[in-house]
């Protein structure tokens, strides 16, 4: 089995993984009246922008004229152009100021064979509820009103519930924005995660959902 994995882009997206099959899968910007095979929600991808195609015995990546420009492993396609997909490769979408706003990894896998497009999504937390839809979260069965940065940030922990999520990978979700991650502070997402554990947690001083690991980073559990 191939498939991608997104790992930079906007919140909704990041963490989802996408099965490769026979069929040419569309890499797209998600509209009212477009849904793509790889569905990517950020204003600067084209509704049809890419596609990874099986051909000749190999998986292609091939930009579809996109106004933003793909990359192959820091390769810029032209339109039209297609280059072979190896595992690891990094596919890189909406290129501006010189780096690409939406980062999937390329993997393949040959313990299980698919032909067609799934999305793995992360089983929901006990305690947790999140309509992507609405924009509305739900601890413990009561309504939390959110930040934007505060919602990005738990969407995005949830997609990868119990699992580590590192400090360079918050910013790259919660500030997209950000073209040097550098420039988002320790202490910006620090306080973030303090706003966030007041609204989440049963008691914030000790916190027992929204956990840290010093010098590593985050997990929701």
């Amino acid at each position: 089995m191939a498939f991608v994995v997104i790992e930079k882009g906007n919140s909704r997206d990041v963490g989802k993984r996408f099965s490769l099959g026979e069929k040419a899968a569309v890499i797209g910007r998600t509209t009212a009246q477009n849904e793509p095979d790889v569905p990517l929600n950020d204003d600067y991808v084209s509704r049809r922008h890419a596609e990874i195609a099986f051909e000749q015995g190999r998986f292609v990546l091939r930009d579809l004229g996109s106004t933003n420009g793909t990359t192959l492993d820091d390769e810029r396609l032209e339109p039209g152009q297609a280059l072979a997909l190896r595992h690891d490769s990094v596919v890189g979408i909406a290129v501006t100021g010189g780096s690409a706003r939406v980062l999937l990894r390329f993997k393949v896998s040959p313990t299980v064979s698919t032909v067609r497009i799934e999305v793995d999504e992360t089983a929901p937390l006990g305690w947790l509820h999140i309509d992507e839809a609405t924009g509305e979260v739900w601890a413990d069965g009561r309504p939390v009103a959110l930040s934007r940065k505060e919602y990005d940030l738990i969407a995005f922990l949830s997609r990868r519930a119990g699992k580590l999520c590192t400090r360079d990978e918050l910013i790259a979700c919660v500030w997209p924005e950000a073209l040097d991650p550098s420039g988002v502070s320790n202490a910006a997402i620090d306080q973030l995660v303090r706003r966030l554990r007041l609204k989440i947690e049963p008691d914030p001083e000790r916190p027992v959902r929204l956990i840290s690991r010093k010098g590593f980073g985050y997990l929701l559990v």
